[in-house]
């Protein structure tokens, strides 16, 4: 069983949108070509799939963060590996495979942030090497488009 690593394109779409339902995020795959669209246009994003024999079986999505107060980061996005498949490291490669890009694009730490009811990947972040340093609170305000 070979696993390949390679750049998403959005002919994953059907697939991503398949593996995001599996994490409750139901995602239609128009909506994940017009979100990949936009972000793969951008050097600061980067996704990249794990698939064996043509079929995706994980998706991982980091980007630069820009604050004033503190210097630049990347942040894992999103990170998803079909429930058949986990317990087999594929998680973990796809975070090295984006701890390279990070380092290639100049950034020198990487950051994630879960649900803290998510015990799993609390675990499993801690596992690979990440360091909770934090805990917050996030609100969330629906705008009205006119």
């Amino acid at each position: 069983m070979e696993i390949k690593y390679r750049i998403a394109s959005t002919n994953d779409s059907s697939e991503i949108a398949r593996l995001s339902g599996q994490l409750g995020y139901n995602v239609e795959k128009d909506q994940v070509i017009e979100r990949l669209n936009k972000i793969l246009g951008q050097n600061d994003h980067v996704v990249i799939v794990a698939e064996i024999e043509g079929q995706l079986i994980g998706w991982i999505h980091a980007h630069g963060r820009y604050l004033i107060e503190s210097p630049p980061y990347v942040e894992i996005g999103g990170l998803i590996v079909d429930s058949t498949y986990r317990g087999q490291k594929i998680g973990k490669l796809l975070v090295e495979r984006c701890e390279e890009w990070s380092k290639l694009s100049g950034f020198k730490e990487i950051r994630v942030r879960t649900n803290e009811t998510r015990i799993e990947t609390l675990i499993f972040y801690e596992k690979i090497g990440f360091k909770n340093t934090k805990s917050q609170k996030v609100f969330n305000k629906e705008l009205i488009v006119y």
